[in-house]
C-alpha cells in the first residue's frame, strides 16, 4: 500500500525531558524531525512516536485541537519516569 501523497509536513521537536532529565532510548532537548508520512522518523523512539501519531495525522491533514483551537501542541511519550516533552505543529518553513 502506497502513502497518500497529500497532506502537510508536520515539525517535531523536544523541548524539555522531565523528572530524571534523561530519556533511556538517548533522545536530547532540541532534537527535531519533520515528517510527511506515517513511518515512524529515523532516531524516533518507537513508543513515542505510537503515542503521537493521531495528532501527526491530524495536524497533516488540517486539523486543530478543540482545547485549543490551533495547529500545534505539546505531548509528551509515555515514560512516567522519564517524560520526554514533544512539541508538534505544521510546519511552516515550505508554506
Amino acid at each position: 500500500m502506497s502513502e497518500n501523497p497529500g497532506g502537510v509536513p508536520v515539525s517535531i521537536q523536544i523541548t524539555d525531558i522531565l523528572v530524571a532529565g534523561e530519556c533511556p532510548m538517548g533522545l536530547k532537548v532540541g532534537q527535531r524531525w519533520v515528517v510527511t508520512d506515517s513511518q515512524t522518523p529515523v532516531g524516533m523512539c518507537s513508543w513515542a512516536w505510537n503515542s503521537m501519531l493521531p495528532f501527526v495525522a491530524a495536524l497533516r491533514y488540517g486539523g486543530t485541537f478543540p482545547w485549543s483551537g490551533a495547529q500545534e501542541t505539546s505531548l509528551t511519550c509515555p515514560d512516567a519516569a522519564n517524560p520526554v516533552v514533544f512539541h508538534v505543529t505544521v510546519d511552516r518553513a515550505d508554506r
